[in-house]
């Protein structure tokens, strides 16, 4: 890829990243959520991958630290789940309507939803790359 595509990319990734976090923390008020943010936040990933190389963002970003990433994620949505199951009735009062914390832990399901999204598009995404440059 040229130097202006590159430099594009490079601008726009954190932007796009963003974009994605926001869609899936809004997800339990406003349409969107786990999905649309993961993949929002995959496709910057992709677009840098097009536009830099496999071997360039394989320098950039970690294999292993987007692993650690979905198992803590993995992990931490169990804990929500028991949470949800045995606690919260009893820990947390009723949710005030229209308020951001209006859907309860709904919100941190949307967070850890979206990062396994976001990770597991990734792992897709990579595989897929790496396959081609070899």
């Amino acid at each position: 890829m040229n130097e202006i595509v590159r430099t594009a990319s490079k601008a726009m990734f954190p932007l796009i990243l963003l974009f994605g976090i926001y869609v899936i923390v809004h997800g339990h008020t406003t349409p969107g959520g786990t999905f649309s943010g993961g993949s929002v936040m995959a496709g910057g990933f992709v677009i840098y991958t097009l536009a830099h190389g496999v071997r360039k963002t394989e320098i950039d970003m970690k294999e292993t630290a987007i692993n650690v990433l979905k198992s803590v994620a993995g992990f931490i949505l169990i804990l929500l789940i028991l949470f949800e199951l045995f606690l919260r009735a009893a820990l947390v009062p009723t949710e005030t309507l229209f308020t951001l914390w209006s859907g309860s832990s709904l919100m941190f399901f949307n967070i850890v939803g979206g990062i396994m999204v976001f990770t597991g598009l990734l792992m897709i995404w990579y595989t897929i790359a790496k396959a081609d440059v070899e």
